[in-house]
């Protein structure tokens, strides 16, 4: 440390000691200064006055850098050093410190360590006198992440304060977070991976108006960044419909991050979102966590189950969507996202509004494209078509080439599917792996959605008529079903089923465009 470094700037003519400006304060003796004198002045090399300093101050320095000879040393380490006396008065920094507080030395010499240092643990060390090591710790008052060993200052057994040794590790820091981000995305990835290739195979499969409609409507906001919202009973594919959305987005290429807001406990749902900084809590991970918002980054983030969210969530929810920032748990900075947002509940919103249960300013953020999944019993006819796309799909898994009789088709039409696709689907699995002949029959679907009063009338020889408000209903659900078991039973070959059927071409392949077998 160099007298220039701590001088206070002065330019007049003064009677007094001259000391030049490169003189190193730890070479300095009592001798060297004229103690009838306020000041000692410091000149350059052209012996030009340039500062003061005030001998009461360098009398103090030259007293606790008499017994200490390293630091010229420690001036030329790229770690940050400080030395204060058993006061807290800072009677040593070298330059690294001033750079990385961005401070002069003169302004820091000769304070005490609080007013520089407001959440410093050097205090600590004076009164344990007990050295302290931080592999990283959070500078609130510097902005900085720093490692950082703290040691108390003995000479010769007299116990004489203590100092800290710091590097700025916050590039590194900023590094690791990045490269951990990138990690836990792909994570999230390989855990979603198998998931994804599920829902790739299982795209939406309809031919009614209303799906039409939807489909239609999701391409077009596929392309923008515009946030969602998803509305449709449990199991009416709102995964899906939001697989399909990123699939054909943008931002395809970047993360897709799920999250289900109702089976996260309310206590965890703000880190699992935000995250948290490192020690912010009893029990938090060593180093913090990066929130689903931060993985997501770039990409689409799902929020599944957004009626199930709790108030003081929907707040930080709100603000997301208002400003594009986070703020993570023991964090007192706002971290910036660039995230397309996708939410989805199967609750009436509006009700909950009434009830107090949902915030109305959040519901008018969120409600910006809304796409309604109609249940699957408003959608009679993709009944047929989801039933013989699981079917192949599970006889494909499961090494099997099984075929529906004519009344599981019926049943499957006039049950109300509360469970919708997903039941649908599970349904079919069940029958595929527990059918022991080549056809599943109506004792081979599951106890659970079997109707006693249904499976009696499709088991009458009259059953059509009964379901049926006109004798040409029942005759066109009849050749319907024909049909299906024909080409079920020539696994869809329809050169095959015209064969068996003893129809010419030309009337089977208008006999299904009217059945809408197409």
């Amino acid at each position: 440390m160099k007298l220039s470094d701590i001088m206070s700037p002065h330019f007049e003519k003064s009677l007094g000691k001259y000391l030049n400006e490169e003189t190193l304060v730890s070479l300095l003796s009592i001798e060297d200064i004229n103690l009838k004198d306020e000041y000692t002045y410091i000149i350059n090399q052209n012996n030009d006055i340039v500062g003061k300093i005030k001998n009461e101050f360098l009398i103090f320095l030259i007293e606790k850098f008499k017994n200490i000879k390293f630091f010229n040393i420690l001036d030329n380490i790229e770690e940050a050093v400080i030395i204060i006396d058993t006061t807290g008065r800072i009677f040593y920094t070298n330059s690294r410190y001033s750079q990385i507080l961005n401070i002069p030395q003169r302004k820091i010499i000769g304070k005490y360590i609080q007013n520089i240092e407001q959440d410093t643990e050097l205090i600590k060390v004076l009164k344990t006198k007990k050295a302290v090591s931080k592999e990283k710790t959070y500078i609130k008052s510097l902005k900085k992440y720093v490692s950082i060993r703290l040691f108390p200052l003995f000479n010769n057994g007299s116990f004489e304060g203590a100092f800290s040794i710091f590097k700025d590790i916050t590039e590194i820091t900023q590094l690791n977070d990045e490269v951990k981000r990138i990690s836990d995305v792909a994570e999230g990835f390989s855990n979603q991976i198998k998931e994804q290739q599920e829902l790739k195979n299982s795209d939406f499969i309809g031919d009614t108006p209303e799906f039409s409609n939807l489909i239609s409507k999701a391409l077009s906001v596929a392309k923008t960044d515009a946030v969602v919202l998803i509305r449709g009973e449990n199991g009416s594919g709102k995964e899906i419909l939001t697989n399909f959305i990123y699939k054909n987005s943008l931002r395809n290429n970047k993360p897709f991050i799920t999250v289900n807001c109702a089976a996260i406990p309310e206590n965890l749902i703000e880190s699992e979102l935000f995250g948290y900084e490192d020690g912010s809590f009893t029990g938090a991970k060593k180093g913090g966590k990066l929130g689903k918002f931060q993985l997501a980054e770039g990409g689409t983030i799902f929020l599944d189950e957004i009626g199930d969210t709790p108030l003081s969530m929907q707040a930080k929810l709100l603000r997301v969507l208002q400003e594009g920032e986070i703020e993570k748990i023991g964090s007192s900075k706002n971290i910036a996202i660039n995230v397309r947002i996708i939410a989805a509940t199967n609750q009436n919103l509006e009700e909950l509004i009434e009830k107090k249960l949902f915030r109305r300013d959040l519901y008018y953020r969120l409600n910006v494209i809304t796409l309604d999944i109609p249940p699957l019993r408003n959608r009679k006819h993709d009944i047929i078509l989801l039933s013989n796309f699981f079917l192949s799909k599970f006889n494909k898994k499961y090494g099997k080439s099984l075929i529906f009789s004519s009344d599981v088709y019926n049943y499957f039409y006039n049950y109300k599917w509360p469970g919708n696709i997903r039941e649908l689907k599970n349904a079919i699995e069940y029958a595929v792996i527990l059918c022991n002949s080549s056809t599943i029959l109506l004792t081979d679907i599951p106890a659970s959605i079997q109707e006693k009063e249904n499976i009696q009338n499709l088991t009458t020889n009259n059953h059509f008529i009964k379901n049926y408000t006109s004798l040409k209903d029942a005759v066109t659900q009849y050749e319907h079903d024909i049909f299906i078991d024909a080409l079920n039973k020539c696994n869809n070959n329809r050169s095959k089923a015209i064969e068996l059927l003893k129809l010419s071409r030309r009337t089977f392949y208008r006999k299904l465009k009217e059945l809408g077998l197409e």
